[in-house]
């Protein structure tokens, strides 16, 4: 049986990282509940603009992969945990640098205990360029 435990939710996040930074996209995506949902606001049509986790996969060779790992240097860090029963959310802030330009993602992850096991069932993100 799963934990209830902040550290069983961190967990969960950090694979999630650590397939996102590594681009283990099947490593990353085994945090998320299969239909669980990405968020994001799209400025010039302004409006939201939802898709799954697995929709947002991008489609690299390993070639692609190695090369754009070469050039991308990300690291992030949990802020908050936040627990109610079996729900949870964390605040998760990312740097991420590329060609010289450094943004910082910040993204508010929502995760549900689904059958004794936290999954990642949506994520709302901000990023804004750091100067």
């Amino acid at each position: 049986m799963v934990t209830n435990e902040p550290d069983e939710i961190e967990r969960i996040v950090m694979e999630y990282v650590s397939g996102v930074v590594d681009f283990d996209f099947q490593r990353a995506e085994n945090a998320w509940h299969k239909d669980g949902l990405k968020i994001t606001f799209d400025k010039e049509r302004n409006e939201l603009v939802t898709e799954t986790i697995i929709e947002t996969r991008p489609d690299l060779s390993p070639d692609q992969i190695e090369l754009i790992k070469s050039k991308i240097s990300q690291k992030s860090n949990i802020e908050s945990v936040d627990r109610t029963g079996n729900a949870a959310n964390v605040k998760l802030v990312w740097l991420s640098e590329r060609d010289g330009n450094i943004h910082e993602y910040t993204d508010y992850i929502l995760l549900l205990n689904l059958e004794n096991e936290w999954k990642i069932v949506a994520k709302v993100s901000d990023v804004r360029k750091v100067d």
